[in-house]
């Protein structure tokens, strides 16, 4: 049905978006244009951003140039704050983390900006999760995992989208009357794995990608894997869906852009036309393979739906969502 409806919006906005101006007086865009990352170089966020951009500015015309721009802090919030309020002329936009950026909310925090006024383009990547243990572990199967005594999660901090999925999980899976530990404070998910490796804890849970080159060297071992179907990371792994655990189908990282509230509907049609036009291209959906992107792409009706799907699905756990440092 996805697949449907992103096909149907390829032909709506192709229809809708000939002709016409906009508030800048002139065929848009006339500039360069900026897509913030909220996130230092170097991660994934900022590896989506510099693979789709070239091919992104190709499908605007022909003097286009798209911008990265790194502002990192406070988890994604101080650059997505600054999409917020910027300008909706369609310059400056942003690539957002559902649900990191769905969770303060949930958990009660202050933030200023709001989901559901932005103006989304369209989501490029949905990456899913892997229950992860050591390779020289009995463990073979999710029964052999759920059977243990005794349970020491590896993560980073509180308020996270990993320590998030981690703890869904102890509740979906019912570890929680067995008092499982969460040990946090790791840098970052290549940190926690690596102490997964070394022993500091018996399970973790992390995005696929990330987890893929530890498998691959066997250091790690995948139990079951989270969404709708197998990845192709782990094709002998199961979901956890097949395994009688739909509740945690959901789970997931994705990478959406989206503009300012209040963007001129002439100037969000060409960008999100440009965006459906990106996500065919054969030479993008290359260079997308080469970098390990896990391309999903959404139009921006679709990617909008996903931040209620968003608030709906974590609202619904957050008394599983406490500070493990705090208890």
């Amino acid at each position: 049905m996805r697949f449907i409806s992103f096909i149907c919006a390829l032909f709506v906005l192709s229809a809708c978006s000939g002709g016409g101006g906009n508030s800048n007086n002139g065929e848009y865009p006339q500039e360069n244009i900026s897509i913030v990352i909220p996130y230092g170089p170097g991660g994934g966020f900022d590896t989506t951003v510099r693979v789709f951009a070239p091919h992104f500015a190709e499908k605007l015309g022909d003097d286009v140039t798209i911008l990265p721009e790194n502002i990192p802090g406070t988890g994604g919030r101080r650059g997505t704050t600054t999409v917020y309020r910027e300008d909706p002329d369609g310059y400056t936009i942003g690539i957002l983390n559902l649900p990191g950026l769905v969770l303060p909310s949930i958990l009660g925090e202050q933030v200023d900006f709001q989901l559901r006024e932005m103006s989304w383009i369209g989501r490029i990547e949905s990456q899913n999760y892997v229950l992860l243990v050591q390779a020289e572990s009995d463990i073979q199967t999710l029964d052999d995992f759920i059977a243990q005594d005794e349970f020491t999660f590896v993560s980073i901090g509180y308020g996270t989208t990993v320590l998030a999925a981690i703890q869904i999980a102890a509740e979906q899976l019912g570890l929680m009357s067995k008092n499982p530990k969460f040990l946090t404070g790791y840098s970052g998910t290549s940190d926690q794995l690596v102490a997964l490796v070394r022993g500091d804890g018996n399970a973790t849970i992390s995005p696929i990608s990330t987890a893929y080159q530890y498998v691959r060297s066997e250091n790690l071992r995948p139990i079951a894997v989270t969404g709708e179907s197998r990845s192709s990371y782990f094709p002998d792994t199961p979901t956890f869906e097949e395994l009688g655990y739909s509740g945690l189908t959901p789970l997931n990282v994705q990478r959406s852009l989206a503009g300012p509230p209040g963007m001129d509907p002439v100037v969000l049609g060409k960008l999100r036309e440009a965006f459906l036009q990106t996500m065919e291209s054969p030479e993008f959906l290359e260079a997308a393979a080469q970098a390990q992107m896990d391309v999903a792409p959404l139009n921006g009706d679709l990617a909008a739906q996903e931040i209620e799907n968003n608030f709906q699905y974590y609202e619904g756990f957050r008394a599983n969502l406490s500070n493990p440092n705090q208890l």
